[in-house]
């Protein structure tokens, strides 16, 4: 999947921060430093590196209910193993739905990701 590791992003941060101190800041690192501001700024913590310590995964929304499916596999909800013919009857949808309820959700790059609540 296409996750992003907020331990990254917080990293990341850190260096465009220092480079922006020494004055080696190029436009395109620019443009990316105030997109992880603003991705900070969504969060319910200090920084990035504090709430990647919970909760590392940022999850994008086109493909929640896939992360859905999969963890309720992980929890045993269902088999992961074989093909359980009730799987397709399932409301994947509505499940992952559900779960967003436990999830904060952040725009990154213009686009909407969930991030585990804590």
């Amino acid at each position: 999947m296409d996750y992003l590791d907020l331990r990254d992003l917080a990293q990341e941060l850190y260096d465009l921060v220092d480079m922006k101190n020494t004055d080696a800041l190029s436009e395109e690192d620019a443009a990316r430093l105030e997109m992880l501001l603003d991705l900070q700024g969504q969060l319910p913590t200090e920084t990035l590196s504090e709430y990647a310590e919970n909760e590392s995964t940022m999850l994008p929304e086109y493909r929640f209910t896939d992360y859905a499916q999969e963890l309720a596999g992980e929890k045993g909800y269902t088999t992961r193993d074989s093909h359980n013919p009730l799987d397709d009857y399932i409301d994947w949808d509505g499940w992952a739905d559900d779960l967003k309820h436990d999830y904060t959700e952040v725009t990154f790059n213009g686009e909407p990701y969930f991030i585990r609540a804590y």
